[in-house]
C-alpha cells in the first residue's frame, strides 16, 4: 500500500504563530487558531516524499507548533488491542491478566498510556423517570458517531465510544497494546473499590500516575467530541478541511494506507496517534 511521512500535531499548541503556520496547511490565520484549540493529536501533513513533509515539519515548528514526525509504517503497525480482564500492582510493577495470558512490567520501564473518555452530551444524560444514561447515543446538533467497534486481538470488539486506558507495554523485545475497558474489567486490583465504574476507571488512570510517572499517562483524549463518519456532505454542513477526522482527505490516505483502515474508528485512530506523538515528538 502507499508509504508516507505523516506530520502530526502534538498539542497542547500554546504560542503558536497562526500568521506563519497557517498558509503551510492551506488556512486561513482564523483557520489555523481554530484548529489548534484542538487537544486531541491528528495529522496535519502527509507526504510521500519525507524530504517535503520534513521541510513542512521544521517551518511548522519555526512558527511554534508542536508536531511529530514519522512514518505512515507505524500508524499502520501499532499492535492490536488485548483486552484486560483483571490487573494488580505489585511492588515491581503492574500485572495485566489478558486471555490466555498474564503480563508484568516493572514500574521503571517506558510504559506509554493512553486515557480515552469521549464527552458527554445532553442526550447521554437521563432525563428524569425511567431514562438512563447511554453512551450509545449523541445529540444530532453535533452529528456525533453511534457506537464505533475496534477488533480485539483475543476475539470480540470494544465499544470506543465507552472509556478505554491504551496501555503500550514494552515486553520481550517488543510492544504490546493492553486494554482496560470501563464496563469490562474486574477492579478489584484497586484494592478499594467505588461502587461507579466511572470512579473506579479514573482511580486507575491516577494509579499509573503515580507509579509510572504522570509524564506517561496521557490525557488528551479525555473529552473528545466524537463524529460520524459520512459518505456524502450534508446540505449546509461545514466542509471538513484537511486530515481531520471524518474528512474526504483522512478517509483518502487512510485507505491508501492500508485496505480497510479507513473504517478506524475515531477513538482507535486518536490513541495511536496520541502513542506515536509521544514517542516521536521533537
Amino acid at each position: 500500500m502507499g508509504h508516507y511521512t505523516l506530520v502530526v500535531s502534538n498539542p497542547p499548541q500554546h504560542d503558536a504563530n497562526a500568521e506563519q503556520a497557517a498558509p503551510l496547511l492551506g488556512l486561513t490565520p482564523e483557520q489555523f487558531t481554530a484548529k489548534i484549540r484542538y487537544t486531541v493529536p491528528e495529522i496535519w501533513f502527509a507526504h510521500p516524499d519525507r524530504a517535503r513533509a520534513t521541510e513542512v515539519a521544521e517551518a511548522l515548528r519555526a512558527a511554534a507548533c508542536r508536531v511529530a514526525v514519522f512514518d505512515s509504517g507505524e500508524l499502520v503497525a501499532v499492535p492490536p488491542r488485548g483486552r484486560v480482564r483483571s490487573f494488580s500492582f505489585t511492588e515491581r510493577g503492574l500485572v495485566a491478566h489478558v486471555e490466555g495470558e498474564e503480563a508484568e512490567v516493572d514500574y521503571g520501564q517506558p510504559v506509554h498510556a493512553v486515557f480515552c473518555k469521549p464527552r458527554e452530551t445532553v442526550s447521554d444524560r437521563p432525563s428524569g423517570g425511567s431514562a438512563r444514561r447511554s453512551s450509545s447515543f449523541f445529540s444530532l446538533k453535533d452529528r456525533l458517531v453511534e457506537p464505533t467497534t475496534t477488533h480485539l486481538d483475543e476475539g470480540g470488539d470494544v465499544d470506543d465510544t465507552i472509556p478505554f486506558l491504551d496501555l503500550y507495554l514494552p515486553l520481550n523485545g517488543t510492544v504490546r497494546r493492553f486494554t482496560v475497558q470501563q464496563n469490562s474489567v474486574s477492579f478489584a486490583g484497586l484494592g478499594r473499590v467505588q461502587p461507579r465504574a466511572a470512579a473506579n476507571m479514573e482511580a486507575l488512570v491516577g494509579s499509573c500516575e503515580d507509579r509510572f510517572g504522570a509524564e506517561h499517562v496521557d490525557r488528551r483524549l479525555v473529552g473528545m467530541r466524537l463524529r460520524t463518519r459520512v459518505s456524502r456532505r450534508a446540505p449546509g454542513a461545514e466542509h471538513r478541511r484537511g486530515f481531520s477526522y471524518a474528512s474526504p482527505g483522512l478517509l483518502a490516505l487512510l485507505s491508501a494506507l492500508e485496505r480497510g483502515l479507513e473504517h478506524v474508528s475515531q477513538p482507535e485512530l486518536s490513541t495511536r496517534l496520541a502513542y506515536l506523538s509521544h514517542r516521536h515528538a521533537a
